[in-house]
């Protein structure tokens, strides 16, 4: 479900735009995280304001793990 934001600069609704994951690797994930590669995925909603065209990237939680990206 959607939320509704304002605009933080002209304080028009911003529109929901998709979801955004960004992969992240830790510098100090320790021996079997360099071992394994372990990955932690970041995810973020983004949204637009359409009359001024800002972007935010609202922060919705994040995954660890190796198979959370399989389809089954």
């Amino acid at each position: 479900m959607e939320k509704s934001f304002s605009c933080l600069r002209c304080n028009d609704e911003m529109k929901y735009i998709k979801e955004y994951r960004f992969d992240s690797q830790d510098n100090n994930r320790g021996f079997f995280g360099a071992l394994f590669d372990i990955e932690e995925h970041l995810i973020f909603d983004v949204y637009v304001c359409p009359r001024c065209r800002h972007t935010e990237f609202f922060f919705t939680g994040k995954r660890k793990g190796f198979d959370e990206w399989i389809d089954y």
